[in-house]
C-alpha cells in the first residue's frame, strides 16, 4: 500500500466555476494545492466524470436532464431561467456544469474504489464535500452530492459507513439522501438553522423508521467558540464510532466556521479544525480499519483559511506534526491575490494563535448553549452505558484504556494478570442449542473465563465491552447475565447513581445496558434478567430507574422505531417497572422515548423527588 494519503485534485476540479465573482470560487486551488504541495502532498487521482448511471444511485433522471439542459446554454443565454434548484442566486448555470460537477462526483467515488481495494487507507478530495444537493435539486453551490455518492458507493459493497460533518451550514442533503439507511450514520455539527443556511439539522431530525438514531445533529449559536465547539465535537463522534461499528469514514472538512469567514457566524480557528481532522484520523484506525475519505467542503476565505484547514486535514492523515510557521515562499507568492481580495495580511502560522478568535466575536451565552445541546444529543443518541463508562473514567472511545476507576475493587476480585486464561474470540459463535444459565449476581472474576458475545450490548467490539463491564463491575455495578457455554449471551447492568448530592441517591441505580445476542431474542431472556436484576437490587435496597432512547438498539439489525419503544414498555411491564414519559427536553425529539422506575419498597421519601431531579437534568 503506497505510503500517505491520496490527494484527489487534477485540471478538471478547476472546471466547477459558477462565475468570478460567486463565493464558491476556483481560486482556492491555486493557494491551496500549492501549500498542500509545500507540506508533502502530491496529487495521485485526477477527477473523472461519474456516469449517469452513477449518479443515478441517488440523483433522480429528470434532474440529471435538466442539469444537463442548463450546462448547454451560454452565460447570459435569455432561455436560462429558473429550474431544480439551479438560477440566479446560489446556483447559477454555467456551460459545462453537468460534466463539472459530475468530475466532482467522479473524485469522491474513485477515491472510495481506491480505498475498497486497499489501494490506500485515507485520501483527501479538498474539492469535494458538495454535501447540500438533493436528489432532484441543487442547492447551496452544491449541484450533485459527491459525499452521498461515495457513501452509496461503499454501501454497494456492504460497508457501513460512519459521515462526519464539520462544515458551518447542515449537511442536509447527505442527512436527506440516507436517512432512512440504518447502515449509515450523519452526524452535524453546524450554527443553527435558526440563523443560517439551510434552516434544518435541529436536534430532533434523528432518522426514520429502522435508521431512527442515525441521523445526529449538532446546531451551535453565533458565535460560538472553538473550545465550546470542540468539546461538543468530542462530546459526541467518539463514542457513537464505538457503537456503530462503521467499515468507512467520510467527513466533510469545510472550513466555513472560522471567525474569519464572511458567510457564517461560528467563530472557530484553524487550530480545533485541525484537532477535529485528527480524532477522525484516530477513528479511522480505532474503528474503520484505517478507512477514511475525507473532503473540503466550503470555506470562503481563500487565502487566509481554507488553504490552512486544506493543509491541516492532510496532515492529519498523513500522521504528521503541523509545523509551526507557513512557508515563507508561499506567503510572498499569494501576498498580492490575497491584498486584492482583502484578505491581507496572510497568517504567519498554520495554526491560529491566542488573539483568535477576538473576544468580541465570543459568546459565553453560545458556549453555555453548545454545552447544553451536547449533552442533549449525547443522551438521546449515545448507549447509556457507553456515556456512563466515559464519565466515570472506565473508557476511552479513541481507543485508550484510562486504567482507573472511580471505587476501589477487592482484592480478591481483581483481574488476572494473565489474559491468556480467557478463550480468544476468533470467528466462533455461541450456539443458539445450548440452554441458557442465568447468573445473578455476575461477578468480575467470571469474565476471564467466558467471551462475551456480539450484540449483546455496545461498543460493538466484544474485547472493549468486556472491559466496560469489568470495570464497572469493579466500581460497584451490579448485572444479571445470561450465559449459552462459555459465552455470554445476554446482559441486564445496573450502575449506583449519586442523585441529590453525596450519599442521598445511595440507595438508586440506573439500568446502563440490557441487551440480548441475536440467536436468544424473543425467548424471554431479558425479562428474566431484568427481573432478577430487580431481585438483587432489592436484596440491596436500591430502586431501578430505566430512560430508554432511541440510542438503545441493534446497530447491525435495529427495530423500527415505534416497536422499540413497544419492546421496552413490554420488557418493564413484565418486570413490575411502572412507565412513564420521558423529560420535556428529551421527549422533544425523541418522542418514543420512555423512564420505567422500580421503587425499593423501603426507599426513603425523598428518592422519588431525587429521580425526578436527575432526569430533569437531561
Amino acid at each position: 500500500m503506497p505510503s500517505g494519503p491520496l490527494l484527489v485534485f487534477g485540471p478538471r476540479s478547476l472546471e466547477y466555476d459558477f462565475g468570478p465573482r460567486h463565493p464558491l470560487s476556483p481560486r482556492r486551488f491555486g493557494p491551496g494545492i500549492e501549500l498542500l504541495r509545500a507540506v508533502g502532498a502530491r496529487p495521485g487521482l485526477a477527477p473523472e466524470p461519474a456516469s449517469d448511471a452513477e449518479l443515478e444511485w441517488l440523483h433522480s433522471r429528470d434532474y440529471i436532464a435538466t442539469v444537463r439542459r442548463f450546462s448547454s446554454l451560454a452565460r447570459g443565454d435569455p432561455r436560462i431561467g429558473s429550474e431544480a434548484g439551479i438560477g440566479p442566486g446560489d446556483d447559477p448555470p454555467f456551460p459545462g456544469m453537468h460534466e463539472a460537477a459530475a468530475t466532482v462526483a467522479g473524485g469522491s467515488i474513485r477515491a472510495v474504489e481506491a480505498i475498497l481495494r486497499g489501494n490506500c487507507e485515507h485520501a483527501y478530495h479538498p474539492g469535494g464535500g458538495l454535501h447540500h444537493a438533493m436528489s432532484d435539486r441543487a442547492s447551496g453551490f452544491c449541484v450533485y452530492n459527491d459525499v452521498a455518492l461515495a457513501i452509496a458507493r461503499a454501501r454497494h459493497d456492504g460497508l457501513r459507513v460512519l459521515y462526519l460533518d464539520f462544515d458551518v451550514h447542515h449537511g442536509d442533503g447527505v442527512q436527506a439522501l440516507h436517512y432512512r439507511d440504518p447502515g449509515v450514520m450523519t452526524v452535524s455539527f453546524h450554527e443553527s438553522g435558526r440563523s443560517l443556511f439551510p434552516g434544518t439539522g435541529f436536534v430532533g431530525e434523528l432518522g426514520e423508521g429502522s435508521a431512527a438514531g442515525t441521523s445526529i445533529n449538532v446546531p451551535l449559536e453565533p458565535f460560538t467558540g472553538p473550545d465550546a465547539w470542540l468539546a461538543a465535537v468530542r462530546a459526541v463522534v467518539a463514542p457513537l464510532a464505538a457503537a456503530f461499528e462503521p467499515g468507512l469514514i467520510v467527513s466533510q472538512h469545510g472550513s466555513d466556521g472560522h471567525v474569519w469567514d464572511p458567510l457564517a457566524h461560528l467563530s472557530l480557528t484553524t487550530t480545533v479544525q485541525g484537532e477535529a481532522a485528527r480524532l477522525v484520523d484516530r477513528l479511522a484506525h480505532s474503528y474503520a480499519s484505517g478507512r477514511w475519505l475525507a473532503t473540503g467542503g466550503g470555506g470562503y476565505a481563500v487565502y487566509r483559511v481554507v488553504p490552512r484547514v486544506w493543509a491541516l486535514t492532510w496532515l492529519a492523515a498523513d500522521h504528521r506534526e503541523t509545523p509551526l510557521e507557513l512557508p515563507e515562499p508561499w506567503r510572498a507568492r499569494w501576498a498580492a491575490d490575497a491584498a486584492e481580495w482583502h484578505e491581507a495580511p496572510l497568517p504567519g502560522r498554520f495554526d491560529d494563535g491566542p488573539d483568535l478568535p477576538p473576544a468580541e466575536t465570543l459568546s459565553s451565552r453560545s458556549a453555555e448553549r453548545a454545552k447544553e445541546t451536547a449533552a442533549l444529543v449525547r443522551a438521546a443518541t449515545v448507549p447509556a452505558l457507553l456515556s456512563v463508562a466515559e464519565d466515570r473514567g472506565w473508557w476511552r472511545f479513541e481507543g485508550e484504556v484510562s486504567g482507573t476507576w472511580s471505587g476501589a475493587a477487592p482484592a480478591a476480585e481483581a483481574p488476572p494478570a494473565a489474559e491468556a486464561a480467557r478463550p480468544p474470540l476468533g470467528d466462533a459463535a455461541p450456539q443458539a442449542a445450548t440452554a441458557p444459565t442465568l447468573v445473578v449476581p455476575l461477578m468480575p472474576a467470571i469474565l476471564d473465563r467466558t467471551r462475551l458475545a456480539r450484540r449483546v450490548v455496545a461498543p460493538a467490539d466484544p474485547e472493549a465491552a468486556t472491559s466496560i463491564l469489568r470495570a464497572a463491575l469493579l466500581d460497584g455495578a451490579t448485572a444479571a447475565a445470561t450465559f449459552a457455554g462459555e459465552w455470554l449471551v445476554g446482559l441486564a447492568l445496573a450502575v449506583p447513581e449519586p442523585l441529590g448530592g453525596a450519599g442521598a441517591g445511595a440507595g438508586v441505580a440506573r439500568l446502563a445496558a440490557l441487551g440480548v445476542a441475536p440467536e436468544w431474542r424473543r425467548r424471554g431472556v431479558a425479562t428474566a434478567m431484568l427481573t432478577a436484576l430487580i431481585g438483587e437490587l432489592d436484596r440491596a435496597g436500591r430502586s431501578l430507574v430505566w430512560l430508554h432512547t432511541v440510542a438503545e438498539r441493534d446497530h447491525l439489525d435495529p427495530l423500527p422505531r415505534a416497536l422499540r419503544r413497544e419492546v421496552a414498555e413490554r420488557l418493564a411491564r413484565y418486570s413490575a417497572m411502572t412507565t412513564s414519559p420521558a423529560p420535556a427536553r428529551l421527549a422533544s425529539i425523541d418522542p418514543d422515548a420512555l423512564v420505567a422506575v422500580h421503587p425499593h419498597a423501603a426507599a426513603p421519601e425523598e428518592t422519588e423527588a431525587h429521580i425526578r431531579e436527575w432526569l430533569s437534568s437531561f
